[in-house]
């Protein structure tokens, strides 16, 4: 079982989290300890989220030079909610399944106290930090600010991913407030959140899903921790009407057409640093129907010469089926060579990784953006970013009639039929013919071997 930010000593767990070494001058002492009560392993990692949350808040504060007030009082919160726990838990002696007379009076005594001071927040005019106190103390609310945290670190999704879900949640919490929690994300609150999405957010429909999406996950997630008793069958996130979109509001990318496929071809972008990348990833895409991660990410030694010409191996993808060996095409080979000579560890030198994944096509894909939108090309509009050119590889391979097995094997897409996908896995396929029978006319192939 799980034993992360857990140390157990003298019969009890405790959570402890390590201070930065650059801040513990500061914060005076190399490590936030606190325990929590228990001698259940099970019990300990159900309750060091909002502990350990609470210890990176602290850290966060230490690294802003300025602590956050309204933080200080949640976590005295939690302070009092573990001792009302404790004491709770104070058996008798003649029967441990039970409070003793001694813990009964404590914990009553300590809940007027947390009602106390609960009232003080009130009366200076904190009502919605008083009412958070008190649900924090007494453990009926538990503020999803740094469980989503926990959420995400632990998920093993990208790095994109992983900020789509951030994005999610805190426009989630900017809608319910501050101190929104777990106990209040029922059916009600979450079908009003959707109402808010699609009346008012402006976000588009496949967005607000995706969003939902998120939402659901990290409940999930919850439910697995025991912050929620809910059946995970109920999850409140699942399963609301988004009707259906108005007419012509969905965009998708299409084949583009021949006119803007010369303006791409024809343009020239106005940076020596990312026009040559742009020039020769454009053709190759349009060849190979790759995607740009793959392009950018493509090194010399996964390119092959053979009896039958150059093989490209892409060795890393979406999905399992992204990985693949394809043939390249007849007008790829001066690309290929050309860059080759330059005897780089990638086909593509020079790029600088960025994003949440650090990937070396990021700043290519917004530089094609730049570059599609500028005067001189003039190609704009939804659905015709870089991933268009994959579609049109596609669409133009389904003119030629090439079979959709085969034109999955070349762009990496899984076969899941059980005739070609179960008791086939391509092996025979002629990929080589498959790929010179790519024809997008006479203009365009005249274009892509245009000269930089």
């Amino acid at each position: 079982m799980d034993r992360k930010y857990l140390v157990r000593q003298h019969n009890a767990w405790s959570v402890v989290v390590e201070i930065p070494k650059d801040l513990r001058q500061q914060a005076g002492q190399a490590r936030f300890k606190k325990s929590l009560g228990t001698d259940s392993l099970a019990e300990a990692n159900r309750l060091k989220h909002p502990v350990v949350a609470e210890f990176q808040r602290r850290i966060d504060e230490l690294r802003r030079g300025a602590p956050d007030p309204k933080a200080a009082i949640l976590r005295d919160a939690l302070e009092w909610r573990a001792a009302l726990a404790v004491a709770s838990r104070t058996p008798a002696d003649d029967d441990p399944a039970h409070p003793s007379s001694e813990g009964a009076t404590l914990h009553g005594e300590l809940l007027d106290k947390v009602k106390e001071l609960s009232r003080e927040l009130e009366a200076e005019g904190k009502e919605e930090l008083a009412a958070a106190f008190y649900k924090t103390a007494i453990g009926e609310g538990t503020r999803i600010e740094g469980l989503y945290q926990a959420w995400i670190a632990e998920s093993a999704v990208t790095g994109q991913t992983k900020s789509q879900h951030s994005s999610a949640v805190k426009r989630y919490k900017a809608w319910a407030g501050e101190f929104a929690t777990v106990e209040e994300m029922d059916r009600k609150k979450t079908g009003a959140y959707v109402t808010e999405l699609l009346s008012n957010s402006g976000l588009a429909r496949r967005t607000v899903k995706r969003h939902l999406s998120s939402l659901s996950q990290f409940w999930l997630w919850l439910s697995s921790k025991g912050y929620t008793s809910i059946s995970p069958d109920e999850n409140p996130w699942l399963r609301h009407r988004l009707g259906k979109p108005t007419k012509g509001s969905a965009k998708y990318r299409k084949v583009l057409e021949e006119a803007v496929l010369l303006k791409l071809l024809r343009g020239r972008y106005s940076t020596d640093r990312y026009g040559p990348v742009l020039y020769d990833a454009l053709r190759l895409a349009l060849l190979q129907g790759g995607r740009l991660d793959e392009l950018c990410a493509l090194k010399c030694s996964e390119i092959h010469k053979r009896a039958d010409g150059y093989w490209l191996e892409i060795s890393s993808g979406k999905t399992d089926a992204a990985v693949r060996e394809i043939p390249a095409h007849p007008l790829a080979v001066p690309i290929l060579e050309r860059r080759l000579k330059d005897r780089d560890e990638f086909l593509f030198k020079g790029l600088v990784p960025g994003g949440p994944d650090n990937k070396r096509s990021w700043y290519v894909s917004k530089a094609y953006g730049r570059f599609r939108n500028s005067p001189s090309v003039g190609v704009k509009g939804k659905g015709r970013d870089f991933h268009a050119l994959r579609n049109t590889f596609i669409g133009y391979m389904e003119g030629l009639k090439v079979a959709e097995s085969t034109v999955k094997l070349l762009v990496g897409h899984a076969r899941q039929s059980m005739t070609f996908g179960h008791y086939s896995q391509g092996e025979r396929v002629d990929l080589r013919d498959a790929i010179d029978m790519l024809d997008y006319g006479p203009g365009v192939m005249q274009a892509i071997q245009d000269q930089y």
